[in-house]
């Protein structure tokens, strides 16, 4: 899944998405720069406006969603 995550954050136009993790959390990732990904790739960092973050390891990435484009226009 990181390897997903990867391509959902490198490729453009960048359209906003949604990590989903095994216990059900969901995380949005508004821009391109809201997450990166670890130098081992095991674990990605989902950083939100109010300047906190998570880290998500690999092994509890679910799902990935892409936001639907009528909600990223309207966040």
């Amino acid at each position: 899944m990181i390897a997903s995550i990867r391509q959902f954050l490198e490729e453009g136009p960048f359209t906003p998405f949604f990590i989903i993790t095994s216990n059900g959390n969901r995380y949005r990732v508004a821009t391109a720069d809201h997450a990166s990904i670890n130098p081992r790739g095991s674990q990605v960092v989902v950083w939100f406006d109010d300047e906190s973050s998570v880290i998500i390891s690999g092994l509890h990435v679910a799902a990935l969603e892409r936001e639907a484009p009528q909600q990223a226009q309207a966040a």
